[in-house]
């Protein structure tokens, strides 16, 4: 698989041996911290601490930045429907196209928010298997009772776990489509709308087929939902216990100083 888009990149950093679990709880946060960034200094800060944990994990900047790029037109698009459509003072008019100066800090800020989650859940996936992580989940959503809604927390962890990996075989699938298509005379940049339809099309198609062959084979090994054992047992370390703590510090913070 070519693309590095939210694949795992084998290292021996400290990011790469902390508990799936302390990561997925650390994601949360950023998370929660992300969207509730407002100034520019928050944003700026956000960004330092992505680049320190970056530069930690040992992953090469670059791999966080192609994971980007799949996103790049939901990007656009989300900037220029803040840019025309929020009230405010007009940029300039032409005709019934308004641009604000509000809707210009208002899509920076919201398209900068969406980057980070993006980066930050990058960090999590090129640190951590896809099995690490569907025992982390799972672990942190065993105490549910989920049984009273008819499925237990290993039908939801390996169904996320799946959910993953399918995002950089979908991107692959369509570039290979996309060549493939190339190759029979497809002219992608003069007729959009139809080169379109040839990717979709048969990618829809090969995603079908691709759960189909999944959900048999997990049926042919009897896969039942219930309890399962691993080959790697989670097991919190001093790390991870240490990272926790400075989670808790950092909420704690910002819960006082809101």
């Amino acid at each position: 698989m070519h693309s590095f888009f939210f694949n795992y990149v084998p290292g021996n950093s400290l990011i790469h041996h902390l508990d799936p679990r302390t990561k997925l709880l650390a994601v949360m946060v950023a998370s929660i911290f992300i969207f509730n960034a407002e100034t520019f200094l928050e944003l700026v800060t956000i960004a330092g601490f992505f680049v320190i944990i970056a530069f930690i994990s040992g992953v090469n900047y670059s791999i966080f930045l192609k994971s980007l790029r799949p996103m790049s037109l939901f990007f656009i698009f989300l900037f220029f429907i803040q840019l025309f459509l929020s009230e405010g003072k007009p940029i300039f008019t032409i005709g019934f196209i308004n641009p604000t100066y509000e809707g210009l800090i208002t899509g920076l800020q919201i398209t900068t928010r969406f980057i980070f989650l993006i980066l930050f859940a990058s960090i999590l996936t090129a640190t951590t298997q896809p099995v690490m992580i569907t025992s982390g989940i799972e672990r942190l959503i065993r105490p549910l009772p989920l049984k009273y809604i008819g499925v237990s927390s290993f039908d939801i962890a390996t169904m996320m776990s799946l959910s993953i990996r399918f995002i950089p075989l979908l991107f692959d699938n369509a570039k290979k489509i996309q060549y493939a298509q190339m190759s029979r005379g497809m002219d992608f940049k003069n007729n959009i709308f139809k080169s379109f339809s040839s990717v979709a099309v048969p990618l829809i198609m090969s995603t079908k087929r691709t759960a189909q062959d999944i959900a048999i084979a997990m049926e042919s090994r009897c896969y039942q939902g219930i309890y399962r054992t691993s080959l790697f047992e989670l097991e919190m370390k001093n790390a991870d216990w240490i990272v926790l703590l400075g989670i808790s510090i950092m909420v704690l913070l910002f819960m006082f100083l809101i």
